[in-house]
């Protein structure tokens, strides 16, 4: 499950903020559902359950005693702006925590790719643990429905179970989903670009016009009119952005109903003919849930996918096939900048000879090592690529000769003091020879480059190796020891 920011994990520890918090979060929700509650029912829609269980799972250093307490707090304190008596308070809290508290022992047996809806059965889960606590909920509702409301048990336990699924199906998914700060606010941004395409913005036109379509139009099918829409959202956005309109959909479906702006049934409202309806739209909310949920699954496996076709699965680097598109992207934004590059061929020294010695997993450490020092010597800009065997590419972006010079010098003298263990605990170094070449703006394509390069590096080799050479014959070079 995925962790708050580190600098926050200290004062959601601290117990007096952690009950803060929670009381004031539950209270406000509590609040937003007693608004939608029609006389003598229940609240249309009722967000804080939901709100109380994602966030005990989405961010489980609140589930401490201080949280569960300010939770409880939240209920009691909502219910001070009702004229509602103690025990009908009571009652109703207690509900309130049965379900969330169920909900909450089930979730913590998932795993995180579960828990953020990005498994092929995330979905299912969602729905099955939904129905648990709403289950549960429900049998406190049946025990307090003909104290509080005059009805059957057998209502209360029906409706109670509709209205929490509802709910719970509706909020679980964008609280699980919720990405991190910093990419909230990168999505708020894309919001308010200048130049937004069609394709991105029509899915969206068509929901709302759906939803005015069916409040026209009303009657029991107009429910389903925002479906083709959902779907298209769904396999046009993000699983976040997905869940979003998905909860835009229930929560206004059910205010216009609870409020008479939505005519599906003139007996509006029996308890019956409301489970009936909640249950339909839960399924409805449900439908691009599961295609987002789908899609975001495919789409993660297509990345992995991606990443294993174009990176050497030992070293992590860019393998030849992911080299060669990247660097030639690479020079061509260069080129329209107008700004140089430098170009390297790396070779680890008498890497054959340390194999048959020391073993193949001693020659894999070196890699990996050597790769290591890389990435942590060079700046980020650089690209590397492992192009066979011990060969390597490096390009330096928009670096002087000097700069460039200097940096791989530094590398080829970090690489010297590696060490690494052979299977015989031995101690084995290593060492590199570098290729170096220069490109100013415009001139020299990516084979000319590395070709360049490549015969530096046939001299570093030649003149004995541990050591950088550059391609020009007239720039200086300096020589290392072996």
């Amino acid at each position: 499950m995925e962790e708050i920011k580190p600098s926050y994990i200290d004062l959601l520890r601290a117990p007096p903020c952690a009950f803060l918090g929670m009381a004031t979060l539950i209270c406000l929700f509590s609040l937003a559902g007693i608004f939608t509650r029609p006389p003598d029912m229940l609240a249309a829609f009722w967000p804080a359950n939901a709100v109380f269980l994602g966030i005990m799972i989405r961010y489980p250093i609140l589930a401490s005693p201080a949280g569960w307490l300010g939770g409880i707090a939240g209920y009691l304190l909502a219910a001070l702006f009702t004229d509602d008596s103690l025990l009908k308070t009571g009652l109703l809290t207690l509900g309130n925590l049965v379900g969330v508290g169920v909900g909450y022992l089930l979730y913590r047996r998932l795993g995180r790719d579960n828990v953020r809806l990005r498994h092929p059965n995330a979905i299912v889960y969602l729905l099955l643990i939904s129905m648990a606590a709403s289950f549960a909920a429900g049998l406190v509702g049946a025990l307090i429905n003909p104290i509080l409301f005059n009805g059957r048990s057998l209502h209360g336990l029906g409706f109670w179970f509709a209205s929490e699924l509802v709910n719970y199906m509706a909020l679980l998914p964008v609280l699980l989903t919720l990405p991190h700060a910093g990419a909230i606010r990168t999505w708020f941004k894309a919001l308010w670009l200048p130049h937004v395409s069609w394709a991105r913005v029509l899915p969206l036109l068509m929901f709302i016009c759906s939803l005015l379509l069916a409040e026209i139009v009303s009657g029991p099918g107009s429910l389903a009119f925002p479906v083709p829409a959902l779907l298209w959202c769904a396999v046009s956005y993000s699983l976040f952005t997905t869940t979003l309109l998905s909860l835009g959909f229930t929560t206004l479906t059910l205010l216009a109903i609870s409020g008479g702006y939505l005519v599906i049934n003139h007996d509006a409202q029996t308890q019956y003919w409301m489970f009936s309806v909640r249950i339909g739209i839960m399924l409805i909310g449900l439908t691009p849930l599961t295609a987002a949920s789908i899609m975001a699954t495919r789409n993660t496996l297509l990345r992995q996918m991606e990443y294993m076709a174009h990176h050497d699965h030992l070293t992590g680097a860019l393998n030849r096939a992911g080299f060669w598109p990247s660097a030639q992207q690479m020079l061509a934004q260069l080129d329209q900048q107008h700004k140089p590059i430098a170009v390297c061929m790396l070779d680890l020294d008498n890497f054959k000879q340390l194999n048959d010695n020391h073993g193949h997993e001693a020659g894999d450490r070196a890699l990996k090592a050597f790769t290591m020092a890389i990435s942590q010597g060079m700046p980020g800009s650089t690209l590397l690529g492992r192009l066979g065997g011990e060969e390597f590419a490096l390009l330096l972006p928009d670096v002087p000769p000097s700069q460039a010079w200097e940096l791989v010098d530094r590398l080829r003298s970090e690489v010297a003091q590696l060490q690494v263990i052979d299977e015989a605990m031995r101690p084995v170094t290593i060492t590199v020879s570098i290729g170096l070449a220069y490109r100013e703006p415009g001139h020299l394509n990516l084979e000319q480059l590395l070709s360049h390069a490549d015969a530096a590096l046939y001299r570093a080799k030649h003149n004995g190796r541990n050591r950088v050479e550059w391609y020009q014959d007239t720039t200086c070079s300096q020589e290392y020891g072996r």
